[in-house]
């Protein structure tokens, strides 16, 4: 991810929300549609499509606006929550079940230890 693509995300993620094409292309990209699509394909934002009223009655048309996805929000987050993030399904499990066996038998030995 290069400097600036970088920067439109920060924008994207401060702002929150759905974003306007003419807010996120024209005001926060500066026009280059280019950079916006990038992060797009890389998943860092998404296109959240939108139907809004037209003109004539009873018209309406889709007009695509963007939020940052997940991956775009863990990018500014903390190590510790991108790493909880990495470790998926069963792997997690295994994490918690191996911290909780630790702790058992950290408090089995000093029961032992000192209560005997």
């Amino acid at each position: 991810m290069t400097k600036y693509e970088k920067l439109i995300l920060k924008a994207v993620v401060d702002r929150g929300g759905l974003l306007s094409p003419a807010d996120l292309i024209n005001g926060i990209a500066r026009q280059d549609r280019r950079l916006v699509e990038n992060l797009v394909v890389r998943g860092y934002i998404e296109e959240v499509p939108q139907d809004m009223e037209g003109v004539r009655l009873g018209s309406t048309y889709t007009l695509n606006f963007y939020r940052a996805t997940e991956k775009g929000l863990l990018v500014f987050s903390p190590w510790y929550t991108r790493m909880w993030h990495v470790l998926r399904g069963d792997v997690r499990t295994m994490v918690i079940a191996a911290i909780t066996a630790l702790i058992t038998s950290a408090i089995a030995i000093f029961v032992e230890k000192f209560l005997r």
